[in-house]
């Protein structure tokens, strides 16, 4: 079913309380809010807006609270994505080569989780512990040093983030940063697999994400259309490019979420985000504007950015705030489309729904899939999988204590069944199959994470498998 949406922005009111959430324990200003919803700020054209009305409601979850903290502009950054498991911030800068552009040379700043802070310091996390890339590119005339924030916010929360340091003239090439994006994934995910003397063998996760802010946003648009190692797509603010980011829209499948500000007239959304998101061809897809967000502070601060603003209407919120609500939505969005985390993913539309500081839209096909191998009426039915992560295919083997019509299909991480292996009546024992990576047209899929689901009568099973690239 597809599930389409369009909310408002709304605010909180607080009093002394704390908030404790499997991911962390949070001192907190707010208890029950009572919020109203009202026309926001440069909101998307001609999208449907409920009626306003009044309700009182108890604080949402972890994220939620923290964008409401952080529109009162009283919670650090680094405090958003906390988790059980948080790491400190190692640092690399690497050169990638592409054979393909005439041995171009691609430096990369890369920060990632590492047990103790510092300079090429070793990977966190128990050995074999792998996290997902992502790669973010920058706007225009901007180092790469301006997006702070994102390394800070994402990299202890289990991400490596890696910035190519190109197209930094005034002449830059759109199409060359798309490329150096996808290829940065490519690149170090080859690391993890193939090269043992890397600091990231065996430490990157075969899922990854295209991003970037303004030109750096309408780039990611470029990479996650050209490259299939790409398995999620998320731009700020990001602006038309040359090839058209419009046009490579519509061949990106992959789940895709595009921040836009109300009051950017840099990139204005009416001509650039929300064409964008409108042209996506994923299966889910979300535009969130940000009430009172300008084009500049997405990033950090920076001369030539704020001079390109000159003439644009005041910031109805400081750069801290803008900074961390975008956090606050970003965190579980990348959770669930790199990490597989369907908790995550329904803390993301909690915050959809609460709509503080925001308005949003969204198109999104939801199946239900179940929980891996789950206990109950499930138990005598376990799927098992043999590679995984795979490169070309995984054999899948499953048992039935009885005869009956079985089906056994492949779903992505937002449910939708993208292959179905078996559809008929089989005995009972042990079944086997093997799946390619490849939809039902025999098309290869994205890397990432997929669900693979047996269902015989009333018993289900499912089993997570990645598949790499």
């Amino acid at each position: 079913m597809r599930a389409s949406s369009s909310r408002m922005g709304a605010g909180f009111e607080c009093g002394a309380a704390a908030l404790r959430t499997p991911r962390a324990v949070v001192a907190t200003d707010c208890g029950p809010v009572a919020w109203r919803e009202s026309e926001p700020q440069g909101g998307m054209e001609d999208m449907s807006r409920p009626a306003n009305r009044r309700r009182t409601r108890r604080a949402p979850a972890l994220h939620a609270i923290l964008a409401a903290l952080a529109l009162a502009g009283s919670v650090p950054t680094t405090v958003r994505l906390a988790a059980a498991q948080t790491f400190a911030i190692g640092h690399t800068r690497l050169t990638f080569t592409d054979p393909a552009r005439g041995n171009r040379q691609i430096p990369v700043e890369i920060y990632y989780p590492a047990a103790a802070p510092g300079e090429n310091v070793p990977v966190g996390g128990p050995p074999g512990t792998r996290y997902p890339v992502v790669a973010v590119g920058h706007g225009f005339l901007l180092p790469v040093s301006a997006y702070a924030y994102l390394w800070t916010g994402l990299v202890p929360a289990g991400y490596i983030v890696a910035l190519p340091d190109t197209e930094g003239d005034l002449s830059p090439s759109h199409l060359d940063l798309g490329l150096d994006l996808g290829l940065v994934a490519s690149e170090l995910q080859a690391e993890s697999a193939g090269n043992p003397a890397s600091l990231f063998y065996d430490r990157v996760e075969n899922t990854a994400a295209a991003m970037g802010h303004s030109m750096g946003g309408g780039a990611s648009f470029l990479a996650a259309a050209q490259n299939p190692v790409i398995s999620a797509l998320a731009s700020l603010a990001a602006a038309e490019t040359t090839p058209s980011a419009i046009q490579a829209a519509s061949q990106i499948t992959v789940p895709a979420l595009v921040f836009a500000g109300s009051l950017d007239c840099v990139t204005p959304p009416a001509q650039h985000q929300i064409p964008m998101y409108s042209a996506l061809a994923s299966d889910c897809k979300t535009y969130v504007s940000v009430t009172g967000a300008s084009h500049c502070q997405f990033a950090e601060q920076n001369v030539l950015c704020s001079l390109g603003e000159s003439g644009c209407q005041t910031p109805a919120i400081t750069r801290a705030q803008q900074h961390a609500l975008t956090l606050s939505l970003l965190g579980p969005w990348l959770d669930y489309a790199l990490k597989a985390d369907l908790g995550a993913w329904q803390e993301f539309q909690g915050l959809i729904a609460a709509g503080s500081g925001i308005t949003t839209e969204q198109s999104c096909d939801v199946v239900a899939v179940g929980e891996e191998n789950s206990p109950g009426p499930t138990a005598g039915l376990r799927i098992e999988s043999f590679p995984d992560p795979f490169r070309q295919a995984t054999a899948i083997r499953f048992g039935l204590a009885a005869g009956g019509p079985v089906a056994l299909t492949v779903h992505d991480v937002h449910g939708r069944a993208v292959r179905t292996l078996i559809r008929s009546e089989l005995s009972a024992g042990v079944h086997r199959a093997t799946w390619d990576g490849r939809d039902e047209r025999g098309r290869p899929l994205s890397a990432g994470v997929y669900f693979v689901r047996a269902t015989a009568g009333e018993n289900v099973a499912v089993r997570k498998v990645t598949l790499a690239r």
